[in-house]
């Protein structure tokens, strides 16, 4: 009888506790998610989050977002989804429900993009020597993130140099790219250009690119024929022959009036010493 009635009354608690236990159960295990998990958006164009939960009766659900306008919004019994726009920078998006009296919340990262439109390339000097260096400066304003782009310098369809954009700062959106080069022979009348390539994978299967216009070298190399170098080789001896004899002229001229004016004096001297003895 004893062991009967120890036998109800745990079924009779088992009954009782039975429904909170699977509630807390429920409780515990509801989750939050988010659509697309790595949003990209172009710079002022919209966007759409969706938001669900596996909670049976959610209480409540929303977004939080800061400096982004909301002007749509749909919903379902398990799902809300949200039409955003006014996208100028990076920004995180918090999407919540509550579900028997508990809050869960999630959020995804939203990147802003703008693609390479303009990419400039200038060439100094436009004209070199043989052996002297030249530089050239790609420029691609107004891009981020930077951290996704890459350059390519092109010497008709030869890669000179590719530079990508790892670590920058996140106020930075000008990209610019130098590369000095010694002229070769070999240069002459070849088209230069830079290409500039935007990659947002894995984010976004999408790969924006965009090229400047070629800019052509001109490489000059001093030619000197025999003739001319003859000319000048014996115009240089002349020249020299010219400078050693004026030299040699002005030193014996020197001497010879020296030597001259030496003997004259002496002769005077032993005349006047004469006069006096006398």
């Amino acid at each position: 009888m004893l062991l009967f009635s120890t036998w109800v009354l745990m079924a009779f608690l088992s009954l009782l506790s039975s429904p909170g236990e699977e509630n807390v159960a429920g409780e515990e295990l509801f989750e939050v998610r988010m659509w697309p998990e790595w949003p990209v958006v172009e710079a002022g164009k919209d966007l759409w989050i969706n938001c669900s939960t596996n909670c049976t009766s959610p209480q409540g659900g929303g977004i939080e977002t800061r400096n982004i306008k909301m002007t749509t919004m749909r919903e379902g019994t398990h799902w809300k989804a949200f039409h955003l726009s006014n996208f100028s920078e990076n920004t995180n998006i918090f999407c919540y429900f509550i579900c028997s009296d508990i809050q869960k919340r999630k959020s995804v990262s939203v990147i802003v993009y703008r693609p390479p439109q303009q990419v400039t390339l200038s060439l100094q000097p436009s004209w070199v020597i043989v052996g002297k260096n030249f530089t050239l400066t790609c420029h691609v304003p107004n891009v981020v993130p930077l951290e996704n782009l890459t350059l390519t310098l092109l010497q008709g369809t030869e890669k000179l140099y590719r530079q990508t954009f790892v670590t920058v700062p996140t106020a930075l959106q000008d990209a610019w790219l130098t590369l000095n080069v010694t002229a070769r022979r070999e240069d002459s009348k070849s088209n230069f250009s830079c290409h500039a390539e935007l990659d947002l994978r894995p984010h976004r299967e999408q790969l924006f690119s965009a090229t400047s216009e070629p800019k052509m070298l001109e490489i000059f190399e001093p030619s000197w024929n025999n003739q001319m170098l003859v000319t000048i080789i014996i115009t240089i001896l002349l020249l020299l022959v010219f400078v050693i004899s004026v030299c040699l002229c002005f030193a014996y001229g020197q001497h010879w009036r020296q030597h001259r004016t030496g003997g004259y004096g002496v002769l005077a001297a032993w005349r006047n010493y004469r006069i006096r003895g006398l």
